[in-house]
Formats: C-alpha cells, structure tokens, sequence
C-alpha cells in the first residue's frame, strides 16, 4: 500500500513522478499522450488475427515514455491494462518491434485467479506477428485488459 503525505497548504501541489504503483498519466516529465499514428492501424489488423481477438486500438491510451522510466518494476505491475494505458519508449513510437510487442501484451488476457498474463498465449501471438525476440517480451509481470 502506498502512502502519500503532502502538507495541507501544499495538497494540490503534492506530485508522485514516479511510484511503485506505476506512472501517472499527469506527469509530463515522464510521459506524453499521443494519438496512434495511421500505421499502428495497419499493425493493430495484424496483432488481432494472430490473437484471434478483435478490440478497438483506441480503447487504450498511447504514452510516449522517457527513458529510464519503461525499466522500472512498477511497469511489469500491470499498469497498462489496469488504467487503459499504453506505454512505448520515447525514441521508439514507430519502431513495429516496439509497438507491435505493446499491442500483443494488450491483447493477451490475464491468467484466472493469479490475473497475470497468459506467457504462453503471448509468446505464439508475438511469434505469429513475426517477432522473434522483443527486450519486453522476456520481462514478463504484464498484464492486459
């Protein structure tokens, strides 16, 4: 459990950047939202056949996040499927290894009872889409929503 204490007169100024729940989506020291760019439409249509899984990409919303923030264990917690965020690194936004990687583990359901994700399901769909071996891949501790 996380404990945060601020001073009254400071309340509304009292900031978390960084915590072991995760990234605040308001912090824009860290992370900037931005809109999926038209190619991710075309990796998305790829991602969902091989997950056999149809959702909306603009179900999540897309962060651009700035090293070394990505690295963090608070990331492998499952922040993106609990809060319906998708974080990708700063300088990799368009790289289809990066991306594509995101969009498997946003696929990819959640383990009854433990809630974590299904490691087997995500390593076919990530070999369906033609990656062989993504640095997030063998994090694990993702989860989806």
């Amino acid at each position: 459990m996380l404990v945060v204490a601020c001073a009254a007169s400071s309340a509304t100024a009292c900031v978390i950047p960084f915590t072991s729940i995760g990234l605040p989506k308001t912090d824009p020291k860290i992370a900037t939202r931005y809109e999926p760019p038209p190619v991710y439409d075309e990796w998305w249509v790829v991602a969902e056949s091989c997950a056999h899984k149809k959702k909306n990409l603009r179900h999540w919303q897309w962060y651009a996040v700035k090293a070394p923030h990505l690295e963090s264990r608070a990331y492998e917690r499952g922040l993106p499927g609990e809060r319906n965020e998708a974080y990708v690194h700063e300088d990799r936004v368009l790289d289809r290894v990066e991306v594509m990687t995101m969009m498997v583990f946003l696929l990819t359901p959640k383990l009854p009872f433990s809630g974590d994700p299904d490691q087997a399901f995500f390593d076919r769909t990530l070999s369906c889409v033609g990656i062989k071996n993504s640095s997030r891949a063998t994090r694990g501790g993702l989860t989806s929503a």
